[in-house]
């Protein structure tokens, strides 16, 4: 049963991934721009029935995606502190070195949700990204393909979600490729991230 979902965003999201349910449930500062009838009980600092234009809150990314959408923007946001212009230039510096599940286990997820939204460093943070994965993609693999000669359980602490899939992927593809060169397996099958990668687009053009 395929439980996958466009939000309002039009970001796809699965209700029975544990990873998308954690990714969702990030807090943001925000503040409402609009009064909000009968919903005070968001804001645990007061008592009143209603929220109040200027209320300042941390919201869930979930509640984000549909109150700050550009076609109905009831709140405006700010990003939290790993997407800001500080760790963007540190990023920029040597993205290599960065534990990024320190600063965001779901570092690319929760930013690719972000820039569905209208945002004054959107595209500053767009490029970030990019290059982010880009300059640690190499690195990981090589990590993944070399792990049966070296320790790399500290390496791995300091992956994001979506790197540790990949070092996992990495390591499984390398394991098939032995054991076909070894006649274990008669032929070679699509990889796991191969196959991901092709029902994600029919997903999308659906």
């Amino acid at each position: 049963m395929d439980v996958s979902h466009k939000s309002s965003s039009g970001m796809l999201q699965d209700y029975m991934s544990i990873d998308d349910i954690l990714m969702s449930s990030e807090r943001l500062p925000s503040v409402f721009l609009v009064p909000v009838k009968g919903l005070g009980f968001l804001d645990a600092s007061t008592n009143k029935k209603d929220i109040a234009v200027g209320t300042k809150m941390d919201l869930p990314l979930w509640l984000v995606l549909s109150l700050a959408h550009p076609r109905k923007k009831f709140i405006s946001f700010d990003y939290t502190k790993p997407y800001k212009g500080t760790y963007r230039e540190i990023l920029k510096a040597d993205a290599s070195v960065v534990d990024l599940h320190k600063i965001g286990p779901f570092f690319y997820a929760f930013g690719q949700q972000l820039l569905t939204l209208n945002h004054n460093e959107s595209l500053q943070m767009a490029k970030c990204l990019v290059l982010t994965f880009m300059e640690r993609f190499r690195k990981i693999m090589d990590w993944s393909v070399n792990a049966y000669e070296h320790d790399n359980s500290e390496r791995q602490e300091k992956l994001d979600e979506v790197e540790r899939n990949l070092f996992k992927l990495g390591q499984k593809s390398l394991q098939s490729f032995q054991q076909w060169e070894m006649g274990e397996s008669r032929k070679l099958s699509s990889s796991e991230l191969v196959s991901r990668h092709r029902k994600r687009k029919r997903d999308m053009s659906e």
